[in-house]
């Protein structure tokens, strides 16, 4: 009997990372805090027969991606840091797609006002 794959969606938003982000010197040397959500659709097919924690996708080691990636340099642009975010995401082995909102909550321009953010989204 030829089982159909099964999908789940995953959300955890709203990650806290602080990253060397920015245009300016300054803003790259004081570093802020982003707000990192990410969305995954993973094969579930296994999962919905075990209700075990290895045939899912770990909360904390998407977690973990996103600090590991969000510390590990500079970055001029929240655009490549999302980019790099999502590629790493994408090897883990049970997600299909993965997409990734970075949102900058305080732009250092005198007159600007409220927030900035991008998305990304892949699929294998």
């Amino acid at each position: 009997m030829n089982e159909s794959k099964k999908n789940i969606k995953i959300n955890i938003n709203d990650i806290p990372c602080y990253c060397s982000v920015g245009i300016a010197t300054e803003e790259k040397k004081m570093g802020q805090k982003l707000i990192v959500s990410v969305n995954l659709e993973i094969d579930s097919t296994k999962l919905a027969k075990t209700d075990a924690i290895e045939d899912t996708v770990s909360y904390v080691d998407v977690y973990k991606i996103v600090q590991q990636i969000g510390q590990s340099k500079s970055f001029s642009l929240i655009e490549f840091l999302a980019e790099e975010l999502v590629s790493g995401i994408l090897q883990m082995p049970l997600v299909l797609s993965a997409k990734v909102k970075v949102c900058k909550p305080h732009i250092p321009y005198k007159d600007f006002q409220g927030n900035v953010s991008v998305e990304v989204e892949r699929r294998k």
